[in-house]
């Protein structure tokens, strides 16, 4: 009897044991369980964190799809003789005859003169004041202006005058100005053919002022044109040269090279 009750005794208490054990390896799992989920919150968290981080790139776009809109040339200044097109309301570019090509703005107090193609009257002796709306029409399909730039925007924008005139030789009653392509004829005589294809002839004379800035003569970085001799237009004009000349009686008064 002695030996079945110390038997029952040792049973229990492995029993007991046993069942402790598992109440403790309950509680560990328990607890591995919690700390993971833990973990996976902090996990969640940073995620969360991440998508902050999206928005500040959002925001660094949005920064720099503000500089395009500088590109429009706040700071550019200077004279354009070229093609003017169409971009959008307010929007333009100058063509030149190097095909270079520069964009600028409108506003309410640029100055637009036409003389047959941005509006007013070809035959007429005065530019006619032209508004934005006719200016657009006629960039939509290209017009030969002079384009005055400053910080971006035109001051003026006035229409290629360079209508008119003897196309064959050079007619003493021609004068006006015209902006394009200068050419070598003969000794002291030259075309100017502007940017509809319209060639107009003159001469020069000793009086003839002659300004470079790179092609004619002079430094193309240089601040202020230079003067030139009239070697150095012929030289420049068999090779074809772009310039402003005004003329007056069928002599240019001045051939100056677009800057």
């Amino acid at each position: 009897m002695l030996r079945t009750h110390a038997r029952k005794t040792v049973l229990t208490t492995v029993a007991l044991v046993a069942t402790t054990a598992m109440m403790t390896a309950c509680q560990d799992s328990s607890s591995d369980s919690d700390s993971k989920k833990s973990k996976g919150s902090s996990s969640s968290e940073q995620e969360t964190g991440g998508g902050d981080s999206a928005s500040d790139n959002d925001g660094t776009q949005a920064n720099s799809a503000e500089k395009p809109g500088k590109k429009g040339g706040k700071g550019v200044s200077g004279t354009w003789f070229g093609t003017v097109s169409y971009l959008a309301p307010g929007k333009y570019t100058v063509t030149d005859m190097k095909d270079q090509k520069q964009q600028f703005f409108t506003s309410t107090t640029t100055n637009i003169q036409g003389a047959g193609d941005i509006c007013g009257d070809e035959n007429g002796q005065a530019a006619t004041k032209c508004t934005e709306a006719q200016l657009e029409a006629a960039a939509k399909k290209g017009v030969s202006a002079k384009v005055q730039i400053k910080n971006g925007t035109a001051v003026s924008i006035i229409d290629d005058r360079s209508g008119g005139g003897d196309n064959s030789g050079g007619d003493k009653g021609v004068s006006g100005t015209w902006f394009g392509t200068v050419s070598y004829l003969a000794p002291g005589k030259y075309t100017v053919s502007d940017m509809k294809g319209k060639e107009q002839a003159f001469f020069t004379s000793t009086t003839t002022n002659i300004q470079g800035a790179g092609e004619i003569c002079g430094d193309e970085n240089g601040q202020a044109a230079t003067k030139c001799s009239e070697t150095e237009l012929e030289a420049a004009a068999k090779k074809g040269v772009s310039a402003k000349v005004q003329i007056k009686d069928g002599t240019a008064v001045s051939v100056i090279e677009d800057r």
